[in-house]
């Protein structure tokens, strides 16, 4: 199974945020520049308020929002609003996402999250994008958006994780990492499968925690390397060089990049040097 076939020479990647979207503009200066082969051809959030929106505006990016908090209250799509044609039973079977015991509220709440992801998909799929990339989505993703998209014997989701997974897995990744003592942190880039930060990882980078840092600044070296560490999975992605085996029990990524090595070092070198960063 193969990470991802590009439809053209640039692959064409669509973005979700909810925040500030610092990962957005790194991956934006970088298309601007050439130097990640890929074309940003959409910006979606979950809020209006996200100021990724607005980088995405500056940059002449289409943007949308799709206001998931009003429909996870229930909020314009009606008491007895279907998902569409989804067998909601056999999705919650499929899910690992949602830990509600009752299965009523369960199934309710994955209905309108299907919803909410319904008119995400109808955003997104009018871009036309090879590759969805989460930079700060802080949404949860069922198995209908992913299989929405992980089409054609290919993964076309990916995240990026702030922390060394599997360890630290949710939203606090920098915070769990300094919490528990960390003496190294990470970065982790992988394809979105239908668990919390579960699925097969494409690349991993780590930096020191020295013992005077903070939150703070483990934080800015951290995103650091985030923006390098995403956009050089793109690049990979859009060479053909990532490719997934599936034999084994759990699938595994594999670089075919011959200079993958010299990469990693340079990200290790980078963290070392980023320790600079704390007097700024």
């Amino acid at each position: 199974m193969t990470g991802i076939e590009g439809k053209s020479p640039k692959l064409r990647v669509a973005v979700l945020v909810s925040g500030g979207g610092t990962n957005l503009q790194a991956l934006i200066d970088r298309s601007v520049k050439g130097d990640l082969n890929a074309e940003i051809v959409a910006v979606a959030s979950d809020r209006g308020d996200a100021y990724g929106l607005v980088r995405a505006a500056r940059a002449g990016i289409p943007h949308h929002v799709v206001d998931y908090g009003s429909i996870l209250k229930g909020h314009g799509i009606g008491a007895s609003a279907e998902a569409g044609p989804v067998d909601l039973v056999e999705l919650d079977a499929a899910q690992k996402i949602l830990r509600i015991a009752d299965t009523a509220t369960r199934l309710e709440r994955l209905r309108r999250l299907v919803c909410a992801e319904q008119q995400l998909i109808g955003v997104l799929d009018r871009h036309e994008p090879d590759l969805i990339c989460l930079a700060g989505f802080m949404r949860l993703i069922s198995p209908y958006f992913i299989r929405h998209y992980n089409r054609d014997n290919a993964w076309r989701i990916l995240n990026i994780h702030p922390a060394l997974l599997p360890a630290f897995p949710g939203q606090h990744g920098y915070e769990d990492t300094f919490s528990h003592g960390c003496r190294w942190g990470g970065i982790t880039v992988h394809f979105v499968d239908e668990g919390e930060d579960t699925g097969p990882v494409i690349a991993q980078a780590v930096y020191p925690v020295w013992p005077d840092d903070s939150l703070e600044t483990i934080r800015r070296r951290g995103l650091s390397l985030e923006y390098e560490i995403y956009a050089q999975c793109i690049r990979w992605l859009a060479a053909g060089q990532v490719h997934v085996d599936t034999t084994s029990p759990r699938p595994k990524t594999i670089i075919t990049d011959s200079n993958y090595p010299d990469i990693l070092e340079s990200w290790t070198i980078k963290a070392f040097q980023d320790r600079s960063r704390k007097a700024e």
